[in-house]
C-alpha cells in the first residue's frame, strides 16, 4: 500500500465518527398533534383556545402542534386559524372563518332552529347585543347562509339552503382530501392501511414500526357548523 494511502487512512482514523443524521420524527405519531388535526377537521380555523378547552389542553399547545402539523403540509394557516391542507373550498373558507366560535355557530344554529325569528329576539336568546348579532348576520348573509326580511317593526331572519349545498359539494373534495393524506402519509414511511372510509369519515392504521397508531377523521364540516 502506498505511503500516501496509509497516511490518509491513519488520518481518517483519528476524525471522530460523524453521527447518522437522526431520523425524521412521525408527524402524526404524536397522539396530541392526531387529536389537533381531528378538531380542525370538524371545525376547521376555529378558536384555538376553544380547541384547547375541547383537548384539554392549553391553546399555546395547540398553536404550537398546529405549526407542526402546517410544517409538515397537513395544516394551512388561515387569516384566524387553521384548516386542514387541502380540505376546505376556497369559497368557503370565510363561511369557517366567521364560525370559528362557539357564539358564531351559536348564533346560526339558532336561525336554522326557528326560523323567521326577529333579530331582537335572535340576539337576545344567544346573549349578544343587537349590534353584535347584526354584524354576525351581515357576514352570514353574504356568504348566502341566511336571509333577512323586514315585517313591519320586526326584522326576521330565516335560513337558506346554501350550506347544505355547500356540505354536497364538498363530499368528493373530503374523499380526495383522504387521497392526499395518504399519499403524505406513506411518502413519511407510515405505511397508512385504510380500516374504514365512508362519506363521512376514515380510519387510518399507520406506523413505522410493529406499534401502531390509529387516526381517524371527521369529513362533514359542514354538518358541524350548527354546534
Amino acid at each position: 500500500m502506498g505511503s500516501g494511502v496509509a497516511r490518509a487512512l491513519r488520518e481518517a482514523i483519528k476524525k471522530p465518527a460523524q453521527p447518522r443524521p437522526a431520523p425524521r420524527d412521525s408527524v402524526l405519531g404524536n397522539p396530541q398533534r392526531r387529536r389537533v388535526i381531528q378538531y380542525l377537521c370538524i371545525h376547521p380555523c376555529g378558536s384555538l383556545s376553544e380547541g384547547g378547552r375541547a383537548l384539554g389542553i392549553s391553546p399555546a399547545t395547540v398553536r404550537f402542534h398546529a405549526l407542526r402539523l402546517a410544517e409538515a403540509g397537513y395544516l394551512v394557516e388561515s387569516m384566524h386559524g387553521f384548516c386542514p391542507q387541502g380540505f376546505v373550498d376556497p369559497d368557503d373558507l370565510p363561511m369557517f372563518e366567521t364560525l370559528g366560535a362557539a357564539a358564531s355557530r351559536a348564533v346560526l344554529a339558532t336561525v336554522y332552529a326557528r326560523p323567521g325569528l326577529p333579530l331582537t329576539d335572535l340576539a337576545r336568546e344567544t346573549n349578544m347585543t343587537r349590534q353584535a348579532a347584526s354584524s354576525l348576520l351581515d357576514a352570514f348573509e353574504s356568504q348566502r347562509l341566511v336571509t333577512r326580511v323586514a315585517d313591519g317593526k320586526y326584522v326576521r331572519v330565516y335560513p337558506t339552503q346554501a350550506l347544505e349545498e355547500r356540505r354536497s359539494r364538498h363530499r368528493p373534495r373530503a374523499m380526495q382530501f383522504v387521497d392526499e393524506i395518504l399519499r403524505r402519509m406513506t411518502s413519511e414511511g407510515e405505511a397508512p392501511e385504510v380500516l374504514r372510509r365512508t362519506s363521512t369519515g376514515c380510519m387510518i392504521r399507520f406506523g413505522r414500526g410493529p406499534s401502531k397508531a390509529l387516526l381517524e377523521l371527521a369529513l362533514e364540516p359542514h354538518a358541524h357548523a350548527l354546534r
